[in-house]
């Protein structure tokens, strides 16, 4: 919180759940910082939310990379993919920001859903206007949800083009509060290149305090801090939900499914696991739906 109660600062730094990420896919230089940056972007806007509620932000752009989605929770789960990770793209110098546009298009939506649990979400689009991700969400938060935000998110890559750290920052007017100028202020630094600078000292070792005084210090002032938690890469896939989505193909396609090929293999988008199916278990399933099916109407 800021000194007076006028802001809430929220920063993470997210190396290793981007790392596991990019080494899930196979993802290098831009497609590597791309998934850094949206699951950063997605474990700050899961801040706002309550209990197990979860975030699924999605960037959709025109450029080669196709479509990043993430999802995030206020546990500090994160998961996320892009559409093309083997995306060849130039790497930024080691230590400094890599522009993501050309990867990722100038034009395009950016998605963000809140499922608040019981059936219950909401959420809204905005257009790309930059291609960066973070300043993407930044302007989502201002003029979708309507909340003076100021956010900006970095991932780092070694002369190799490998993924070695990753960090954000999240600043929001409390209601009722007028920190405009400050806000304005912190935006401006934030996009200076202050945050890069500081996540190559302090994100690789976690160090929250040292990187918000190193980049919001010289423009906030002193910030009090309420909470910390942990992050990580988490994917809830299963077996079982796995076959639960081969029922949902139904008993014509599964059953042509058990002529021509006698097997099934369903990949999760999210974490790359993948789940075999024998003949006799796609027929399990082909019968249970017959079962649940009821008599015809």
């Amino acid at each position: 919180m800021l000194e007076g109660g006028t802001a809430r600062v929220v920063a993470v730094t997210s190396t290793g759940v981007a790392c596991e990420a990019a080494r899930r896919h196979g993802a290098t230089g831009a497609a590597a910082v791309a998934l850094g940056r949206g699951l950063t972007a997605g474990l700050l806007l899961a801040t706002l939310t309550k209990d197990d509620e979860r975030v699924t932000l999605q960037v959709m752009g025109d450029g080669p990379l196709g479509s990043l989605t993430v999802d995030a929770s206020a546990a500090g789960t994160a998961r996320a993919y892009v559409k093309n990770p083997r995306l060849s793209q130039p790497s930024a110098p080691a230590g400094q920001r890599l522009e993501l546009a050309a990867a990722i298009g100038r034009s395009g939506l950016i998605s963000v859903v809140r499922d608040l649990g019981l059936r219950d979400t909401f959420g809204g689009q905005t257009p790309i206007v930059s291609g960066e991700v973070d300043q993407d969400v930044e302007h989502y938060l201002n003029t979708s949800e309507q909340v003076d935000s100021a956010l900006a998110c970095d991932a780092l890559l070694d002369d190799s083009g490998q993924l070695v750290a990753a960090a954000g920052i999240l600043v929001q007017a409390l209601p009722g509060s007028v920190v405009g100028p400050q806000l304005e202020a912190a935006r401006a630094h934030l996009r200076s290149g202050a945050l890069a600078q500081a996540v190559a000292v302090t994100a690789p070792e976690g160090d929250l305090e040292g990187l918000i005084a190193q980049v919001l210090g010289p423009t906030l002032g002193h910030v009090q801090l309420l909470n910390v938690r942990p992050v990580r890469f988490h994917c809830p896939c299963s077996r079982s939900r796995a076959g639960a989505s081969l029922s949902l193909l139904g008993q014509a396609e599964l059953a042509e499914m058990i002529l021509d090929d006698g097997r099934a293999e369903v990949t999760c988008n999210f974490c790359g696991s993948r789940y075999e199916f024998t003949e006799a278990e796609l027929e399990t399933i082909r019968r249970d739906l017959d079962k649940t099916a009821g008599p015809p109407s």
